[in-house]
């Protein structure tokens, strides 16, 4: 049984898989009370699906980028499962975990997620050998920036409220957003991208895995 925590954003992220199908999805939109509502809701699935503790086998994270205090809460949670239940973990980068739930398409891909101060981390992926393929490094921009980049057919997905989709949806000749369904990041997809690395015996270092905050990223300023 894996559990998946994703806690990038606001939107926060729980699923329970069990190799064969989700036992349990939970998606919600937190005003910054990870800390509160993270461990609840966790044991609140468990309880509701029967599930203990220690059927948990494996445990799958979202690394990031995104909000430094949700990633860290999230980060925090995940490895004090993994060590007091000595189970292992795989992590993904969000903006691939966002990716991955996206219909394949012949023109390439834009994935954004909110960072905070009105700016997104953002990269670019191509459809290669049936999967979305990141393209070049991680930036982060603020959507007008990142729609002077755009300058040929392209899909655009993630967290888009109605002033991002206005501005990204200028370029409407050139750029297809995606629907508010498919721009939520799937703890479903993170649970099967998991399983998937863990069962190939693939498991991150739990004491140095860590959140990829976006102070890291090479090609941008600290925020």
């Amino acid at each position: 049984m894996l559990l998946a925590i994703d806690t990038s954003t606001n939107w926060i992220g729980l699923a329970l898989f069990d190799g064969a199908q989700i036992l349990s999805e939970q998606t919600w939109r937190s005003q910054s009370y990870h800390t509160t509502e993270l461990v609840p809701a966790i044991e609140e699935m468990l309880t509701r699906t029967q599930v203990r503790r220690t059927d948990l086998s494996g445990l799958g994270i979202a690394l990031g980028p995104g909000s430094f205090t949700g990633l860290r809460i999230g980060m925090s949670v995940c490895k004090g499962l993994a060590l007091a239940l000595d189970i292992p973990v795989a992590g993904f980068p969000s903006l691939d975990i966002l990716a991955a739930g996206q219909p394949l398409l012949r023109r390439p891909m834009i994935a954004l997620l909110q960072v905070g101060r009105g700016r997104f981390a953002w990269a670019r992926y191509i459809n290669q050998d049936k999967q979305w393929v990141q393209e070049g490094s991680v930036q982060v921009s603020s959507p007008s920036e990142i729609a002077a980049t755009i300058k040929s057919p392209v899909y655009i997905c993630g967290e888009m409220g109605i002033e991002e989709r206005r501005i990204l949806g200028r370029k409407w000749i050139t750029a297809r957003l995606c629907s508010a369904a498919q721009g939520l990041r799937r703890p479903a997809v993170l649970a099967e991208m998991a399983w998937q690395r863990l069962q190939a015996g693939n498991a991150d270092d739990v004491v140095t895995l860590s959140p990829i905050y976006v102070h890291t990223l090479s090609n941008v300023p600290d925020l």
